[in-house]
């Protein structure tokens, strides 16, 4: 069509322009030199129209080029957008809040009425931070960040709150652990061994705010060393195991020195299984643990300990309770010389779903603590009476409203304490 529109040009060109009008071309014959100049304007003329179209379709493959880099470039992600996926591919984080908008103690210290003043406050912040290493191997690390106030009363303290808390930053737990054939399962590192069922499955934390007291004390073991946990599974029955070959010594109660450094070459062994049956749409379990080790520097003095419990789930109902006890040998006594002495206790629960948002529970302990005497050693007891409510926001925020009645005296008969406890308290993980 180009050369079509150029062709008509030149004859236009030929009978108006350079042979004048149709009359004197008719009058006047056109010269040879005249003919010859005409093919060259024309074949001048023909290769510019070349040139033209050879220039138009290297724009028009330009053109092509830059609209595929285009159309790829949308589809590739941000810089910003690339980041944020290596960084999901590479790390999880998660977050334990717990947090309270109310709590107060009201009771008496040696029959004399005490009592601290209402307050709200923040109690722990645990960063969760996870990396799958390898198919088989990942690593799980937890730092806390911890506020105590004093305001949980205690045996020989007056009933009070401080008035500048102490923040403190810790490591809750840190380990790597590994999938090995046979389904064996191991971790490395720092970890809650499971002597206390329901403290070391951490399943009281979205349960109650301030766990019973004194209960703790006998509940907590924390540790570093090696876990291996196996499960079998059977048709209406299942058998987890738990093994510890190596640990750390075991501390007593929250403050444990010894989880990260040993204080003698004399690991402690511990081990634990919690047969679980299945029948007429109902769940028992019968949670049990013992260990063993060697508590003192020289590591000669043993300690023992050993846990029993059930566990039974039907419908919307869970009664649990667990029956522990940690012996140490040759405790040191304020007046010289030695006694054998034991944590020792018992709890007994019992949970209530209503529906999908109300979950109520109420839980009773009955702890002996051992306490340094002069020529032998006393005991420290504590009876806790806790009911509360779980209310549900979302799966995973609870608000949680409790009350706590405690009574507990040293059994020389020198110090006494009761006390009621209340609390609105709010846990959430995200």
């Amino acid at each position: 069509m180009k050369r079509a529109g150029v062709a008509l040009i030149v004859c236009a060109l030929l009978l108006f322009g350079i042979g004048g009008p149709p009359a004197a071309l008719a009058e006047e014959p056109v010269q040879t030199g005249e003919l010859k100049e005409l093919k060259k304007q024309l074949e001048i003329l023909r290769q510019k129209i070349e040139a033209l179209e050879k220039a138009q379709a290297q724009q028009a493959a330009e053109a092509e080029s830059v609209s595929k880099t285009v159309k790829r470039l949308k589809k590739r992600p941000s810089a910003s957008r690339t980041v944020e996926n290596a960084l999901k591919d590479r790390m999880t984080v998660n977050s334990h809040l717990k947090f309270f908008l109310a709590d107060q103690s009201d009771g008496t210290v040696n029959d004399i009425d005490q009592d601290n003043s209402i307050s709200a406050g923040i109690s722990n912040l645990w960063l969760i931070f996870g990396k799958k290493l390898t198919d088989w191997m990942s690593i799980e690390v937890a730092p806390e960040i911890l506020v105590e106030a004093a305001a949980t009363p205690s045996l020989g303290a007056n009933i009070e709150r401080d008035d500048s808390p102490n923040v403190d930053v810790g490591l809750s737990w840190a380990y790597v652990s590994a999938r090995l054939p046979w389904d064996i399962e191991v971790k490395f590192g720092a970890f809650f061994p499971y002597f206390s069922d329901e403290y070391a499955s951490k399943v009281w934390w979205d349960e109650q705010y301030h766990n019973n007291n004194g209960l703790v004390t006998l509940e907590d073991w924390r540790s570093t060393g090696i876990e291996i946990y196996r499960n079998f599974d059977f048709s209406y029955f299942s058998l987890p195991v738990y093994i510890y070959p190596y640990l750390n010594g075991e501390d007593r109660g929250i403050v444990q020195p010894s989880r990260y450094v040993d204080n003698n070459d004399n690991k402690a062994f511990l081990v634990h299984t919690a047969p679980e049956f299945y029948a007429f749409g109902s769940r028992l379990k019968f949670p049990v643990s013992f260990g063993m080790g060697r508590w003192d520097d020289d590591g000669e003095k043993d300690a023992i300990q050993w846990a029993a419990g059930v566990d039974f789930t039907r419908g919307s109902l869970n009664i649990s309770g667990e029956y522990l006890m940690r012996e140490r040998k040759e405790l040191s006594l304020a007046g010289g010389g030695n006694d054998d002495g034991a944590d020792e206790g018992w709890y007994i629960k019992g949970l209530y779903r209503f529906n999908s948002k109300w979950r109520g529970i109420i839980k009773y302990s009955d702890v002996d603590l051992w306490q340094p005497g002069a020529d032998a050693l006393l005991t420290d007891n504590y009876k806790s009476l806790n009911a509360g409510v779980n209310f549900f926001i979302s799966s995973a925020s609870i608000i949680m409203p409790q009350i706590e009645y405690v009574e507990a005296e040293r059994s020389d008969g020198s110090v006494t304490l009761d006390y009621l406890r209340y609390t609105l308290g709010w846990r959430t993980t995200f």
